[in-house]
Formats: structure tokens, C-alpha cells, sequence
């Protein structure tokens, strides 16, 4: 029978050789933007992400130094150089101010016109404006020239198919003046909302059945600065409150009333 060989010599184990059970190597990490099968080359470099990272990080830091740049030029310039803000006109208008007339100039040219009737009252129902005294009320002078407490006689000559008045109740008429104040613009009584009153309740002017009224102050039209509309305005109201009725119209802090002659 043939011989046994004995076994060869031990020699080297062979370049990639692990012992069983030996976990394989994982060797060492490469470097960035180095391949893995070697070193990085001069011409690799930086990868393509990280090139454009960096310019934007280049940008934003070439805004920032330009905006605070900027800044600092504009506060060398001093405040001349931004536009100054507007704000609304404070210029004086020639308008007369809420008050009764006639005035009288003040000493003082800062301090509103005095006047012989008692500003903080005047106007009220226990203290109505005078028969014959105007009035400033925004932008309107108002003044009563006279009253027809029984005007049924008057509509009917100046219309016969005027109706007579409801039982219990008259036709009055007031004749009144209306100055436009406003230096600018235009006017229209017709828009001054009209009462007569005991104090308590209203009769409004367009709630009257007086019918077509003669010279009405609701056809007076468009006045300007300085032009005085003259005419009627008509109201039914109970026969009890007729002696002791008031012109009134809408003001500021409530009905302003004018006494009727």
C-alpha cells in the first residue's frame, strides 16, 4: 500500500486568511471625498454638496455685512437724509367756532370768542337760543325770523288742494335763515334735520301733512361760504303744545332748540 505523505510545514497563512470565528475587518474609514479603493487625488476635492454649502454660506454672509453696512451709512447721513412723515394740516380754517353770535374778539387771540348768552346752557329746552339770535352749529348758521302758529290759511292760499289738519292738531310755519360757514365746499339746508318740540317729543318736519309749502327751506339748494338760504319749513303738532313749541335740530351733544317769537 502507498505511503502516507506527512503533512506539510507550517508556512504563512495566505494574504486574506482569518481564523474561524475571527469577525472580518472593516479597515479604516476613508477620509472625505477620498474613494474607498484609495487615497483622494489633488483633482477630487471638496464633494459637489459641500462646494455649494459653502457659497451659500459665502452669500448670506456678504448680505449681512452689506445690510449692516448700510445701516451705519445711513445713520452717519443723520435724519435729514430719511423723508420726513406728513401728518394732516393743523392750518387754521376760517370756519366760526360752535358758539353763539354776536362775538366779541378775546384779548387773548388763543381763547374762543365771548359772547353776551351762556355757551354751557344756550340751546337747551329750559334755556332755548333768543328769538332773533343766530346760531354756529358746525357748519350752518341758524337763525328763526318768524312763526305762523296757525298756518292753514297761508298753505291754502298758496295751494287749494292743501289738506287741513288732522283733528287736534295745526299746521305751523317758521320761517328761518341758514348761513353756510365752511371755507370750503358747498351746503344744503335741506340735509339740517328740523323739529318742533315741547322738550320731550319731536314733530318732525317731513312727518308734517302740510302739503306743497311756500318759499321751503327744502328747495333752497346749494349754498357756499358766505350765502344766506331764507325760507319755510312746516310741522303739524298738537293744539296743546303750540304756545310753548321750540324749533330744535340735531347738534353735537344732543337737540339744539331756538325759542320762536
Amino acid at each position: 500500500p502507498p505511503m502516507a505523505r506527512s503533512p506539510a510545514p507550517p508556512g504563512p497563512p495566505p494574504p486574506h486568511y482569518r481564523p474561524p470565528g475571527t469577525p472580518p475587518s472593516l479597515g479604516p474609514a476613508p477620509l472625505l471625498g477620498q474613494h474607498a479603493s484609495g487615497p483622494a487625488s489633488p483633482s477630487d476635492g471638496l464633494g459637489a454638496g459641500a462646494v455649494t454649502a459653502i457659497a451659500i454660506i459665502t452669500l448670506l454672509i456678504g448680505v449681512v455685512i452689506g445690510f449692516f453696512a448700510g445701516r451705519a451709512a445711513e445713520d452717519d447721513a443723520g435724519p435729514s437724509a430719511a423723508p420726513p412723515l406728513t401728518s394732516p394740516s393743523t392750518a387754521p380754517t376760517t370756519r366760526p367756532p360752535g358758539d353763539t353770535i354776536p362775538q366779541t374778539t378775546a384779548p387773548d387771540p388763543d381763547a374762543p370768542p365771548s359772547t353776551d348768552l351762556d355757551p354751557t346752557t344756550i340751546g337747551t329746552a329750559d334755556d332755548p337760543i333768543p328769538f332773533g339770535q343766530a346760531y354756529v352749529l358746525g357748519l350752518y348758521e341758524i337763525e328763526v325770523l318768524s312763526a305762523d302758529r296757525d298756518a292753514e290759511d297761508t298753505l291754502s292760499d298758496f295751494n287749494g288742494s292743501s289738506a287741513a289738519a288732522p283733528d287736534g292738531r295745526q299746521h305751523v310755519l317758521v320761517e328761518l335763515a341758514v348761513r353756510f360757514t365752511d371755507s370750503s365746499g358747498v351746503g344744503n339746508p335741506a340735509s339740517i334735520p328740523l323739529f318742533l318740540s315741547d322738550g320731550v317729543v319731536q314733530w318732525n318736519d317731513f312727518e308734517a301733512t302740510c302739503g306743497a309749502v311756500p318759499n321751503s327751506i327744502l328747495t333752497r339748494g346749494l349754498i357756499e361760504q358766505g350765502d344766506e338760504a331764507i325760507g319755510n319749513a312746516c310741522f303739524t303738532v298738537p293744539v296743546e303744545v303750540i304756545e310753548d313749541a321750540l324749533l330744535g335740530t340735531e347738534g353735537f351733544d344732543g337737540p339744539v332748540y331756538f325759542a320762536l317769537p
